[in-house]
């Protein structure tokens, strides 16, 4: 039997990036015998899902607290092959502030009806017929957006009332999109809301780290990766693919050093695909929007409180981080709207709504807060697939890979995953 080529001289892959997309695409190289070198700028791996270290406490600080939903399964199962899946706790219970407190939780009917029951009885829902609510959810199943339609546009044509809009679905779109509803894809919107609330009895479950991102993708990965015989260089970004006759021949580092490789996988931003020499397309006009994380540190130790949505803020997640730190984060998604705003203002803003979550917050001191603010965090959706190229290239043995390329997902953690393994599979296809 004629042995193929990867188990008797393993076919050598260059893959620049190590952010989810490129440890994506590395493992499932390397775990088919591969012989894998991800080469990564900065000193930790993770890109976007990466941490940074609180020099007054020595905590790891997420650049933004990252959660999964339970419909995002490639994403799961890429945090179990990594071994760091039992460090994500996910919740039964969706806790949304609003005038009141209302949970969102599954009950024992089957999909699509399991979530009707708190979210048709909730005050989120009180002043909206029943009937309407249900109806607006089979329109949503059986009529499809157009590209150039905003999700707020689209659901109102479903006949969704605006106040169903703001207190239910605003806060899903933005977390999911970074984006309100009034400016984000119909289609993608639609997309994210039939897999979150109508096709699985848990895809809801917020899935949230109990650890810093640091932990659950830099460590875990370098770990399981080494274990696979990938090869990872941080600190070493690529300067340029060296070319001919159609073919990438090798990379050239920063430092000028040329390497040699069979295949080429670029899981970058496109905006530093260009710098590189290369062909970012359509990409380059993909606009670029900017999420907000505030780190709240209180004189005294914290209650224990659960993850909560809160409507009508800015800062719309909040999340009980560590109770002895006093440590609290705040989440703004969706944030053009806060750009011009000072770092006292932006504290503002967050202990507003980490108190509307612990009312008992407002009695205790704030010591100190960490503003982070990634600019570009993620791309706007409405018509945003004419700009994301296809993970082939016009270099035969070069291939993209990033949650910017065509995924059929937004820019997430499950879209970067995809996008890995989608990029993978070329490569294997290729033999």
């Amino acid at each position: 039997m004629k042995v193929p080529r990867r188990q008797a001289i393993p076919t050598n892959v260059a893959v620049i990036g190590g952010g989810v997309a490129g440890i994506s695409c590395a493992y499932e190289l390397a775990e088919k015998g591969f012989a894998v070198t991800i080469f990564e700028s900065r000193r930790i791996l993770g890109g976007r899902a990466s941490s940074f270290r609180d020099s007054r406490t020595g905590l790891m600080l997420d650049n933004s607290q990252h959660v999964l939903l339970g419909c995002c399964r490639q994403a799961k199962d890429f945090f179990d092959k990594l071994g760091s899946g039992d460090k994500i706790t996910y919740h039964d219970r969706l806790n949304v502030i609003d005038s009141d407190r209302s949970v969102i939780e599954s009950s024992r009917l089957p999909a699509p009806f399991h979530l009707l029951g708190s979210i048709m009885s909730g005050e989120l829902t009180a002043s909206i017929n029943k009937l309407t609510l249900a109806r607006v959810l089979i329109s949503m199943l059986l009529i499809k957006p157009s590209e150039n339609d905003a999700a707020a546009d689209y659901l109102l044509k479903l006949g969704c009332p605006s106040n169903l809009i703001e207190k239910l679905v605003e806060p899903v779109i933005e977390s999911a999109l970074n984006e309100s509803a009034s400016a984000g894809s119909a289609k993608y919107a639609r997309m994210v809301l039939i897999e979150m609330l109508l096709k699985d009895r848990e895809a809801y479950r917020l899935g949230v780290p109990d650890v810093a991102l640091s932990e659950l993708v830099h460590e875990a990965a370098l770990r399981r990766l080494s274990e696979l015989g990938c090869r990872v260089r941080l600190a070493s970004p690529v300067r340029k693919l060296q070319v001919q006759n159609g073919l990438m021949r090798s990379i050239e580092t920063k430092s000028g050093e040329c390497i040699s490789f069979d295949q080429c996988v670029v899981a970058v931003p496109p905006y530093i695909l260009s710098k590189m020499g290369l062909e970012a397309g359509g990409a380059q006009q993909l606009l670029w929007q900017p999420i907000v994380a505030a780190h709240l540190f209180f004189e005294k130790p914290i209650p224990e409180f659960p993850p909560a949505c809160v409507v009508g803020e800015p800062f719309g997640w909040v999340f009980g981080k560590h109770t002895q730190f006093g440590y609290v984060q705040a989440v703004a998604s969706a944030a053009s709207k806060l750009m011009g705003l000072d770092r006292d203002d932006l504290q503002a803003l967050a202990l507003r709504a980490a108190v509307r979550v612990e009312p008992r917050l407002a009695d205790m001191p704030l010591k100190r807060s960490v503003i982070y603010i990634e600019r570009r965090a993620t791309f706007a959706t409405l018509a945003c697939d004419a700009h994301r190229p296809q993970a082939a290239t016009e270099l035969k043995n070069v291939f993209l890979a990033g949650d910017w390329v065509a995924t059929g997902w937004p820019a997430t953690i499950e879209g970067a995953v995809r996008s890995g393994k989608a990029a993978a599979n070329l490569i294997l296809a290729n033999g």
